[in-house]
């Protein structure tokens, strides 16, 4: 792997992006191999001279209709040929490519439409329906002529070239602006960084607006390879295959693991294995490394373009050993986050350590630590590691720990909005695993300050589509647990059936608003609802409880339990009793973290599950 150069204070010298970029790179693959192929999917090959020759002329197409530079170009199209080729047809024209993924939800797609301003869709039979609900003008490609193609021009560096979303897990998706420059030195990476045939044939398979998407298909692109679409088998008998995105299947010959932190879950069998950290703010991959046997916290050196920074809160560097926040700069930094000047200028700072004019480096989400034996190792996320005597507690050391218990099938660590450390632990069929058990095992690997303040067991850990753990969910599971033992006790009591009424009429109003029944824990917007609904609910609730009910409210108590309990009447506890669950202050704290979450759900974050 290469990497960028030492600097003398402790970070990582850039080195400019030396190769053409990636229109010249395919246009020089069509050059020398026109029927190579370059997109394979279930219905056939497009070759490079054929992908050239469409990209010019969607191209040619998008300036003849006065697509003017930078205008923001929606791409709206099915995994096909014709997604790669307006691609690099909306690239060439001088335009910035917005990806729509037509499997999100319509209300992601119509909230990134309408952030990014787009003057047009681009869309085939297939997606005209769906573009059609974005209040945008849409471009059907199905009829797009043949020209002659001339060659693609060599845009500037810092001309805008895609806008890419991050993930929007706990929060909305930030549109990041990608330039030229950004995808030279990317691509610069990915053909002279690598061992000879890694990317010959790379399956797409990543949600298509995101930046992993973008490195799946730049990949192959870039080194004159396949790109694989439809989940259309691997490459040729013999030739190694590649992964870029979470742990694959067993089976790999190389697999390219794109993270955000450490691997969590089962490796594939490889012959060669990398782990690279990546993220929209750098427009993907941006640090790799061979993996280092079990140290899969390991990130590896940035590449050619990158500098690396661990720095405090005050932005100086911290010594060997010490944990600080991840900051990159160099070529890799992207333009900033799209009609978002407030939040750029927060995250987007100037870089102290080089010496080039207006250069910025990006403050990550991450904490790190290079230890002493050179390694760049991941601590966890900023906003997941409570800081207890001074110092960040990391939620993967206890997860780790669980790990080990014979008796634990899988396990996960989350920081609650409360700032304590919350554990859930999926038992061995047969194992006979406990909490005091796993406590015990916990005391005996890990100092007071990393031990997880709550731990229960879990039939199975709440995922994500993507796979990744849902630790908004994962933290309700382990209250519904905690609760588990009195909660049959409370709902048949005297006190309890006010709520349990108000748990029956919410149920009622979301089944006429859903179109079906729905569990009383399941959040709104993961059983098909989005804001709109959401207003509507809130009317249909005001109803039937003759009361205002804030659609705010209704944001920060997604469930049918949690709705229930706000609009059941009050209940009169017993004088010298207390009553049980959290206290109002405790909920308001809570529900004002939920707020912060469930707007950004609602805003685009979700897909449908």
């Amino acid at each position: 792997m290469t990497g960028g150069r030492s600097d003398p204070d402790g970070g990582t010298a850039a080195t400019p992006p030396t190769g053409p970029g990636l229109l010249p790179r395919v246009a020089a693959h069509a050059d020398r191999t026109p029927r190579a192929g370059a997109v394979r999917t279930a219905a056939g090959c497009l070759n490079y001279g054929d992908l050239v020759t469409r990209a010019g002329a969607i191209a040619g197409m998008l300036r003849e209709r006065g697509v003017a530079a930078e205008s923001p170009v929606g791409i709206c199209l099915p995994r096909s040929p014709e997604l790669v080729a307006a691609l690099l047809g909306v690239l060439w024209a001088g335009a910035v490519a917005v990806p729509l993924d037509p499997a999100a939800a319509r209300m992601r797609l119509r909230l990134q439409a309408a952030d990014a301003e787009l003057v047009t869709v681009l869309v085939t039979a297939a997606t005209a329906e769906c573009a059609a609900s974005l209040g945008v003008p849409t471009t059907p490609l199905d009829a797009v002529p043949a020209r002659a193609t001339v060659p693609p021009p060599a845009w500037c560096a810092e001309r805008a070239a895609v806008v890419v979303h991050s993930a929007g897990v706990e929060e909305e998706p930030r549109p990041v602006v990608v330039t030229h420059g950004n995808l030279a030195g990317l691509v610069d990476w990915l053909a002279a960084g690598w061992p000879a045939g890694t990317f010959d044939a790379v399956p797409v398979d990543a949600p298509l607006d995101g930046h992993v998407a973008l490195c799946q298909l730049l990949a192959p692109l870039a080194v004159g390879g396949t790109v694989l679409l439809d989940g259309d088998g691997g490459p040729t008998a013999g030739a190694p295959s590649v992964r870029i995105g979470p742990p694959a299947p067993a089976g790999d010959a190389v697999a390219l693991l794109l993270t955000g932190g450490p691997l969590t879950g089962p490796l594939p069998t490889a012959t060669a294995r990398w782990s690279a950290w990546s993220a929209a703010e750098v427009g993907g991959p941006a640090l790799a490394g061979t993996g280092l046997g079990n140290d899969l916290r390991a990130l590896g050196e940035p590449r050619p373009d990158t500098t690396v920074h661990v720095l405090d809160e005050t932005l100086r560097p911290v010594p060997v050993g010490v944990v600080g926040r991840l900051h990159l700069g160099g070529g890799a930094v992207t333009r900033g986050y799209h009609g978002q000047p407030s939040l750029t200028a927060d995250r987007y700072l100037p870089d102290p350590f080089t010496a080039t004019p207006g250069r910025r480096m990006v403050a990550t989400d991450d904490l790190v630590r290079r230890d002493a034996d050179g390694v760049l190792r991941w601590v966890g996320r900023v906003d997941e590691c409570p800081r207890r005597d001074g110092e960040p507690t990391p939620p993967a050391e206890a997860q780790a720990a669980l790990r080990r218990h014979p008796g634990v099938a899988d396990a996960a660590v989350v920081c609650s909005p409360a700032g304590d450390l919350v554990a859930a632990a999926v038992p061995v069929p047969g194992a006979g695993t406990t909490v005091a058990g796993l406590r015990s095992h916990l005391a005996g690997l890990l100092p007071v300050r990393l031990r997880p303040d709550r731990l229960a067991v879990l039939d199975a850990l709440p995922l994500l589509p993507s796979g990744k753990v849902n630790r908004r969910a994962l933290l309700g599971a382990v209250t519904r647990a905690e609760r588990a033992p009195t909660a049959q006790a409370e709902r048949t009591s005297d006190r309890a059936e006010p709520v349990v009424a108000a748990e029956r009429a919410v149920a009622q109003a979301w089944a006429a608003v859903l179109g079906r029944p729905v569990e009383a824990d399941r959040n709104f917007f993961d059983a098909g609802g989005d804001s709109l609904l959401m207003i509507r609910l809130s009317g249909v609730l005001r109803r039937t409880f003759d009361r205002e009910v804030d659609v705010v409210d209704l944001f920060r108590l997604p469930t049918i339990r949690d709705m229930a309990a706000h609009l059941a009447p009050p209940v009169v506890v017993a004088s010298g009793s207390s009553p049980t669950g959290p206290t109002a202050a405790e909920r308001q704290a809570r529900a004002r973290q939920e707020a912060r979450r469930q707007v950004g759900r609602a805003r685009g974050a979700g897909r449908d599950s």
